[in-house]
């Protein structure tokens, strides 16, 4: 039982809360950014498209 208390006081601590929604921020950061990169390359596509040749 004491190793049960130790590993819930654990987890109720300060830094290890903290450390959570550090980690949290970093992956939602990761997230947002891959996604922007996509949308980025999808408009340079559609930029670098050739235009019809006149005839």
């Amino acid at each position: 039982m004491k190793k049960d208390s130790f590993f819930f006081e654990f987890i109720k601590s300060g830094p290890f809360i903290l450390l959570l929604i550090l980690a949290i921020i970093i992956l939602l950061g990761i997230l947002i950014s891959n996604h922007h990169e996509k949308s980025v390359q999808m408009k340079e596509d559609v930029l670098y498209i050739s235009p019809k040749q006149k005839k």
